[in-house]
């Protein structure tokens, strides 16, 4: 084998778009979303017989895999699940297809990844578009297979990756169903190729309290899993292999950074009065019922916001006593404090395949949220009765997501009511009020605010979707992701709109969108009466901090004047 000298550290610099604060030094794991054809790597003949021990290894992990799938999914023998399953093992045991592959690196002294993924190809290529549906789907179980055993080639993220040591996720994006996958105990930060800053992952990571950077251009291809890294989420900043005088730097701005932090730390679970001694209430968005201990030593008055998707896509069949149970534990884990659930709001990004028929051309206007959930009023029942029951454990908020409409309001308070009766006649003791919301997140719902007002008992306005639906931009888009800000005066005239609407009926309002964390907005918001700041939890110490430095009228005065700014 030939001997090849040690390459210096080269220290490189990525720069992208900062999206939640923090740094991170760690190795990489990259999750890619596809797998590239190998370069057809030389090698010489003394390492044919490395080579083959490395795709031996990669088919064994594989199979262990699958069977653990197999397990997982609870597939019964002569089920289609087990069919899937144990087609997908006889292709890792193909003897066919390792004597051919075993024969093309000796012969043509190629790598196993080149000489794999060429025989895989060429058994696709035979498949692919038949008209025969069995054949067809032969073709999609070669495709899975070779995904997974080139990715374990190469020492790249799988499907559900897990990992023994934290490390920084290296990706071209996150979509939801990949962010629960993840051991997020594990993951210290995102470093993304694309994305923006209300992108899902962007939110995940705030939510986390862990450094992101999105638009970081091309670090998917030259990135490996195993690269030392520092991530910078303050400047958006990702340096491969890090010198240690760029390390020392770093530290000693981080350690300048805690200082001023510890300001607002100590305060933070105090209430957030301003200085004419009016009281915002400062809560916390979350979305895993492990963020609860977050929750309480962020300071936060409540949760605003429990996004109860992220507990469907980790389990998308989970019963009504399952969800009952970890309902239940957030609830009770936070007591006396209200948790606010939103009910499923898939769609969008958000997507479980299996409630997709068909894709849809544009799913952000598409079946998402409450319309989705009224489309399947089996799958609404069952997740409505198990926050009722979650609300005999503490104060309890049911709100409805997506509402562009007062009708879907009443549909779902209808099924709601149904459901409680259903659960009292069944001998639950059922609570004799739980606050039902509606979010305010589309232009047609915060024009006909004042209609729904009268039917729900508080409103949460969703900037990040009024944002994106005012005008018009696919946030999830990096070329339009940018168009548009919740500072500007068409968004601040609706919320102005919606606060009206919901005091001339005595209902709260509070921002559950990401406008509620940046500071820039905190007194705008307090101008126009908002009465609830629903943040991340990293966010509530410096939020409350900024409430604690404004006075309402001169908030109102300022509020005034930036709903008067021309566009």
């Amino acid at each position: 084998m030939a001997d090849h000298a040690p390459q210096p550290t080269i220290e490189r610099l990525w720069t992208g778009t900062a999206v939640s604060a923090g740094v991170a030094h760690a190795v990489v794991h990259v999750l890619k979303d596809h797998f590239d054809e190998p370069d057809e790597d030389s090698i010489v003949p003394d390492s044919a017989d490395h080579e083959m021990q490395r795709l031996h290894a990669a088919l064994a992990v594989t199979r262990k895999e699958i069977e653990a799938l197999q397990h997982e999914m609870g597939a019964e023998e002569g089920s289609a699940e087990s069919e899937i399953f144990e087609t997908h093992l006889l292709i890792i045991q193909d003897g066919s297809i390792l004597r051919q592959v075993e024969k093309t690196v000796r012969e043509q002294l190629v790598s196993v990844d080149y000489a794999y993924y060429r025989l895989m190809t060429k058994h696709m290529e035979k498949l692919r578009g038949l008209q025969d549906a069995y054949l067809r789907e032969r073709f999609l179980d070669i495709k899975d297979v070779t995904q997974r055993v080139m990715r374990h080639l190469r020492g790249e993220l799988l499907e559900t990756p897990m990992f023994d040591e934290p490390v920084i996720i290296v990706a071209h994006d996150l979509t939801p169903s990949d962010t629960v996958q993840l051991d997020r105990s594990k993951v210290l930060g995102f470093a993304l190729e694309t994305g923006s800053a209300v992108s899902h992952a962007a939110i995940i990571a705030k939510s986390l309290a862990i450094p992101a950077v999105v638009k970081l251009h091309g670090i998917c291809e030259t990135l490996h899993s195993g690269d030392a890294v520092f991530l910078d989420g303050e400047e958006g900043h990702l340096i491969l292999n890090p010198l240690p005088e760029t390390l020392a730097r770093y530290r000693a701005r981080e350690e300048q950074a805690e200082k001023r932090e510890d300001v607002f730390q100590v305060d933070r679970h105090g209430e957030a009065v301003t200085t004419c001694g009016c009281v915002i209430c400062v809560g916390a968005n979350a979305e895993f019922v492990e963020e609860a201990e977050i929750v309480k030593d962020s300071g936060a008055e409540e949760v605003g916001l429990f996004r109860t998707e992220m507990l469907h896509l980790e389990n998308p069949d989970s019963t009504e006593d399952e969800l009952a149970t970890a309902y239940s534990t957030v609830v009770r884990s936070l007591a006396p404090k209200r948790v606010v659930f939103r009910t499923l709001d898939l769609g969008g990004d958000k997507v479980d395949e299996r409630l997709a028929a068909e894709p849809e051309p544009n799913p952000f206007l598409g079946w998402r949220g409450i319309r989705l959930s009224l489309g399947r009023p089996d799958m609404f029942r069952t997740q409505l009765r198990a926050l009722i029951r979650a609300a005999m454990h503490g104060r309890v908020g049911i709100m409805f997501p997506m509402v562009s409409g007062l009708q879907e309001v009443l549909d779902a308070k209808a099924l709601l009511a149904e459901c409680a009766a259903e659960l009292e006649r069944e001998g639950h003791t059922v609570p004799e009020e739980i606050e039902v919301g509606a979010m305010i997140e589309i232009p047609s719902a915060a024009l006909s605010a004042d209609q729904i007002a009268a039917e729900v008992d508080f409103f949460s306005l969703g900037t990040n979707d009024l944002v994106q639906y005012t005008f018009a931009v696919d946030r999830t888009n990096p070329r339009v992701a940018d168009i548009g800000s919740h500072l500007s005066p068409a968004i601040l005239r609706q919320i102005d709109g919606v606060v009206r609407a919901a005091h001339a009926c005595g209902r709260p309002v509070s921002v559950c969108g990401e406008m509620g964390s940046d500071t820039r907005a905190t007194a705008l918001l307090v101008g126009l009466g908002v009465d609830t700041l629903s943040v991340n939890p990293a966010a509530v110490p410096d939020v409350k901090a900024a409430l604690r430095e404004i006075h309402t009228d001169e908030a109102a005065a300022q509020a005034k004047q930036s709903i008067a700014w021309t566009l």
